[in-house]
């Protein structure tokens, strides 16, 4: 199957300011703390949401147009495909700052595993979408929310709408194969019931986005903000920055490790010497953009958002670790312009280039490892229980 390079649009992506600290607070220990919950839910986290379900929105009428022509309109299939790369960017902002209803239990107080839903990412399998395809069951009410998460959600679209191949990826074995209802569909039905798919599963996306945006706004928003309150789901300000970190820790766990080790052959779940396939996004080509992204999110909730923002970073002046707060931040820059620096594909860089993908892993990996030892030690964070025998 032949995926396609899509790139979101210049206009998205932040700008990288100067490798310096923000200017910190002028509060101390626990009001320092609660400054920088406010900032992050007020400034960072529930604008992105906004943006997020706007384009949530935006991509379910541009799959509805697709799905209006059967597939076969490429002007309509460039519009969905531009929504969804345009959202995308978002998403990957969002996934280091995927804490309460996003998140799962335990690790994650009021976790109700939303993220899951919305990009089920590593847990993946286009076979079985191309399955649900012969089955021809997405127009019944309640069909996606009771599907697996593996055939819903934005990796399922990513298929759906950059997959050009009418063939599909199950093996000759499967059933849909060896009895030859593929086959018999032909390649007219297939690409309309594919935008039949990607419709269903762009409106269902935009309700499970629309209904994580309001529970940020209704409820955990402000219970982060009031943590060490009567009445709040945090006993202190700290409980709740060790959330925050928790979820910022994806950048170790999945960037770092998953996004990158695994296709370039670091880690034992690539068989080969690179395994391109094993990419976030193999069919839109979108993999780099992704990493950057999730370092652009990490730079949001490390330095805060905009000039006078408050991160983490304010954390490690106001305690006297001026240097180290600089050296992060200078790491963290580095990170995102080494994924900048490339001048196509990640997927693409695997094959040609692959000593480069190893060198970008290498550059995420000194932020990453600053990220879990120097800010747990430093600020007193707890490192995540999935993250504590990582030693890498």
């Amino acid at each position: 199957m032949r995926p396609f390079a899509v790139f979101a649009p210049a206009a998205l992506f932040f700008s990288l300011a100067s490798c310096q600290p923000q200017s910190a607070p002028s509060l101390t220990g626990e009001d320092s703390r609660r400054a920088l919950l406010a900032h992050f839910v007020d400034v960072t986290a529930l604008p992105l949401l906004d943006n997020l379900e706007q384009q949530a929105s935006s991509l379910a009428l541009a799959a509805a147009a697709l799905e209006a022509s059967a597939g076969a309109d490429s002007t309509a299939r460039a519009a969905a495909r531009t929504a969804f790369s345009t959202l995308n960017v978002t998403w990957q902002q969002l996934e280091v700052m995927h804490l309460g209803p996003a998140g799962a239990l335990p690790t994650f107080l009021k976790g109700q595993s939303l993220r899951d839903g919305i990009h089920s990412w590593p847990s993946v399998s286009p076979c079985s979408v191309d399955q649900q395809v012969v089955q021809n069951r997405m127009t019944e009410a309640g069909w996606a929310s009771s599907r697996l998460v593996n055939v819903v959600g934005l990796h399922a679209l990513d298929y759906l709408l950059f997959d050009a191949d009418v063939d599909n990826a199950c093996p000759g074995a499967a059933s849909i194969n060896a009895e030859g209802t593929w086959t018999a569909l032909g390649a007219f039905e297939v690409t309309a019931r594919r935008a039949v798919y990607a419709r269903v599963l762009a409106d269902d996306l935009l309700a499970k986005v629309t209904a994580l945006r309001r529970l940020w706004l209704d409820d955990f928003g402000q219970d982060l903000k009031a943590a060490g309150d009567s009445g709040s789901s945090f006993a202190t300000a700290q409980q709740a920055l060790d959330q925050l970190y928790a979820a910022l820790f994806f950048v170790e766990l999945k960037t770092k490790d998953r996004k990158l080790a695994v296709p370039a052959g670091l880690h034992i779940d690539c068989p080969a010497a690179v395994c391109p396939q094993l990419t976030e996004s193999p069919f839109s080509q979108l993999s780099l953009g992704n990493i950057e992204h999730n370092l652009r999110g990490a730079r949001l909730v490390y330095a805060g958002t905009g000039t006078d923002g408050v991160g983490f970073d304010d954390l490690l002046v106001g305690a006297g670790y001026d240097d180290v707060a600089v050296d992060m931040l200078q790491k963290l820059d580095a990170a995102i312009a080494a994924t900048t620096a490339f001048t196509g594909t990640l997927e693409d860089a695997l094959v040609t280039e692959p000593q480069r993908v190893i060198e970008l892993h290498g550059v995420v990996k000194a932020f990453g490892d600053e990220l879990k030892s120097s800010m747990p030690s430093l600020l007193g964070l707890r490192v995540p229980d999935e993250g504590a025998g990582d030693n890498d």
